[in-house]
C-alpha cells in the first residue's frame, strides 16, 4: 500500500488478512502467531446459561468457539 492507496483498497486488503487468520485457525486448537505482532487462538467455549436483557429472563447458550488475540510484549496496549 503506497501513498496513493484508496480507502477501498485498504479495507481489501485487512478483510484478505482477516480471512486468511480465520482459515489458519479454523480447527479448534489451532493457534497462529505473528512475530513481534501477537498470537490468535481459537478457543472453545461451553454452553452455559445467561441473561437475556430484552426478555428478562435467564436462556441457554450454545457451545461455540471463538477467536481471541493475544498481544505480543512490544506490541502497545491501550
Amino acid at each position: 500500500m503506497g501513498p496513493g492507496a484508496t480507502r477501498a483498497t485498504a479495507s481489501a486488503a485487512v478483510e484478505a488478512v482477516l480471512s486468511s487468520i480465520q482459515l489458519a485457525t479454523a480447527e479448534s486448537d489451532a493457534r497462529l502467531h505473528i512475530a513481534h505482532f501477537g498470537t490468535f487462538e481459537r478457543k472453545q467455549r461451553a454452553a452455559r446459561q445467561g441473561y437475556d436483557i430484552n426478555t428478562g429472563y435467564m436462556r441457554d447458550i450454545p457451545a461455540r468457539s471463538e477467536l481471541t488475540f493475544k498481544a505480543a510484549n512490544g506490541l502497545p496496549r491501550s
